[in-house]
């Protein structure tokens, strides 16, 4: 198992009674569990993320023949349209 950290966690009774259920009936710990929803959200989380970010609209930009040369020095005006 990777080099794990601990952190504590307030769970609402009703998710712990449903955490405590699950890791029983699945014969998974309850800390599997949260490790593996936690990992989940993260990576939906930066997904999301990643798509919202500006700069992906860069990725590209300068490959186009058409594209601009000096997306390095103003790439403020590339990704949000103003003059710097």
């Amino acid at each position: 198992m990777a080099n794990l950290k601990r952190k504590q966690i307030y769970l609402d009774d009703e998710s712990n009674r449903a955490l405590k259920r699950l890791a029983l009936t699945t014969k998974i710990s309850e800390a599997e569990h949260i490790r593996k929803a936690v990992k989940n959200y993260i990576a939906k989380q930066k997904d999301r993320m990643a798509e919202e970010d500006p700069l992906w609209k860069l990725i590209g930009l300068c490959d186009k023949p058409d594209g601009p040369t000096d997306a390095s020095i103003h790439h403020d005006r590339y990704l949000y349209g103003k003059q710097v």
